[in-house]
């Protein structure tokens, strides 16, 4: 187990069951924690943060998570919306996957309408302009990095975790645990 360092959040996927029908359709919902969970990762890194791991191992309630370093602790300016286009990415990716209309998962939602409501003062008016700001740009994010995304949920679904390396030119390089 790779410990949490100072600097970094696990990002849980709190998604129950393993199957969940659809519009008439049954998605497999270790795939959909694949997808969701790579959504994460992969927008993460492409944004500049390093990952640790990322797995899809069911842990007390969790199905699945990421561990990456916080956007929200760092010198940079765009905190908030660099946490808001991962949180919101996971869901892109898994809806783009299985088709789904739906969020995904309620408590990156949850988090995202908090960071939202707490940017913008609590006036909510602008937190779901922001949000749907974020909406656009993370789906931009999730389309322009999809082959990679594709890529690290097929890898999840064979290993279960994926840890991530730093080499000497600072690109992340994938290990499988």
């Amino acid at each position: 187990m790779v410990p949490k360092t100072q600097g970094t959040t696990c990002l849980p996927s709190g998604v129950s069951g393993l199957l969940h029908a659809q519009g008439g359709t049954v998605i497999d919902l270790r795939e959909a924690i694949a997808f969701h969970e790579a959504g994460h990762a992969v927008v993460s890194m492409k944004l500049g943060y390093k990952c640790l791991y990322v797995t899809i191992v069911p842990d007390g309630s969790r199905l699945g998570h990421v561990c990456c370093e916080d956007p929200l602790i760092g010198g940079h300016d765009d905190k908030i919306k660099h946490a808001l286009k991962v949180l919101i990415a996971a869901s892109l990716a898994e809806r783009k996957h299985n088709g789904s209309q739906t969020w995904g998962d309620a408590e990156d939602r949850v988090k995202a309408t908090n960071l939202a409501l707490q940017a913008t003062d609590r006036d909510t008016e602008h937190a779901e302009a922001l949000i749907n700001e974020m909406i656009g740009e993370a789906r931009k994010l999730v389309e322009r990095h999809w082959p990679d995304i594709e890529a690290l949920a097929e890898r999840l679904l064979i290993k279960g975790r994926v840890n991530f390396l730093e080499t000497e030119a600072g690109a992340s390089e994938v290990s499988d645990a």
